[in-house]
């Protein structure tokens, strides 16, 4: 790259690291996309200490700098959640702004809606304010999102819907019965742990031998605490992270793949999911409705809804045919709205554009 091109930066958290967002990255830094528009990808954020976190930030910084004083800034590409996110990408975004970059900032976290409207000071909206309002384009992952940027930031100049993409994965154990239920993300209230465990004496009445595995990390401990006081626990194992090809492997051989979050974005794990085959059940909340359809591609339940969700286990696990119906639809579904080959052009017109403006 000569010191007169254009640089194009992407930045996020360490695609390293574990959730969505570095899962979203990893692949988008993987695909012929990030070659094609020869982005440099810069971390803002690593677990680990506090030293290191603030060593990390800075570093982006200098390397946001360094990058604009070799090259013609292009776009600068911001995955942004809420919280500590917004809090770093703030101030690397109007960085970016004032070196010429044109933003796109590209919204994950279930929870921003939240965030802004309770958790937010005054002068704290008005930081977000300001940062949405420097973006070129402001990208989302679903209808309900797009209402909501629309109307809190009247002055965004365009909001876009662009899906996240899953995984290219062949799923394992073709032909061979599927058993048990699986669940995967963090191990916290707001994705329903405690609800999925609470549904499940209900549905080992009907199916005795039945387990459910934990993939995440999170309050494991006091969920275990949990399945223990209502006799579920021989049923239940938590299996902590899990590395992407166990975790298809996972999902390929479970009868079912439950969600029953009370807020999301778009989650990967839906997304997984529907690659690797799996029969889903989740709640209508974020982008999830958007995938999935109620009787279609999985079965949707109200968050919170203990006995619904129940009821919707034990007809997934009493009636494979129908399952195995519900998880055509969804593969088909993943294959033409969802899949790398679906979602990267959009990313690819996006750039043209906003480049050629």
């Amino acid at each position: 790259m000569s010191a007169t091109s254009r640089v194009n930066v992407m930045i996020s958290t360490d695609p390293a690291g574990q959730g969505g967002v570095a899962s979203v990255v990893k692949a988008m830094l993987a695909d012929s996309f990030s070659a094609d528009w020869q982005i440099r990808h810069i971390v803002s954020h690593r677990a680990g200490s506090k030293v290191l976190m603030i060593w990390i930030f800075l570093l982006a910084l200098s390397k946001l700098t360094l990058l604009r004083l070799l090259h013609r800034p292009g776009i600068a590409h911001i995955h942004l959640a809420s919280r500590g996110s917004f809090s770093r990408k703030y101030v690397l975004g109007c960085w970016a702004s004032f070196l010429g970059f044109k933003i796109v900032l590209h919204l994950h976290g279930g929870e921003f809606d939240q965030f802004y409207n309770r958790e937010c000071s005054s002068a704290k909206r008005l930081k977000v304010n300001h940062l949405f309002e420097q973006a070129r384009k402001v990208v989302v992952l679903g209808e309900k999102w797009r209402t909501w940027v629309s109307s809190t930031f009247p002055k965004v100049r365009d909001v876009q819907i662009i899906y996240n993409s899953g995984p290219e994965v062949v799923p394992f154990h073709q032909g061979e019965a599927r058993s048990g239920i699986v669940f995967l993300g963090k191990l916290v209230d707001s994705k329903g742990v405690p609800d999925l465990i609470k549904s499940l004496p209900a549905v080992i009445k009907k199916f005795p031998e039945v387990k459910l595995v934990f993939g995440g990390v999170g309050r494991g401990a006091e969920y275990s605490k949990l399945a223990s006081s209502l006799a579920v626990d021989t049923h239940i194992s938590f299996a902590g992270w899990i590395g992407p090809d166990e975790k298809y492997a996972l999902l390929s051989s479970a009868a079912v793949f439950v969600l029953p979050s009370y807020n999301e974005a778009f989650p990967i794990s839906i997304l997984e999911a529907m690659a690797c085959g799996s029969t889903i059940i989740s709640t209508d909340v974020g982008g999830i409705p958007e995938a999935i359809s109620h009787g279609v591609e999985g079965l949707i339940v109200a968050p919170g809804e203990i006995s619904a969700l129940s009821e919707a286990i034990i007809k997934i696990l009493g009636d494979p045919v129908y399952a195995k119906k519900l998880s055509d639809n969804a593969k088909h579904r993943y294959d033409m709205n969802f899949s790398r080959k679906a979602i990267m052009p959009l990313w690819q017109q996006l750039y043209t554009e906003i480049l050629n403006d």
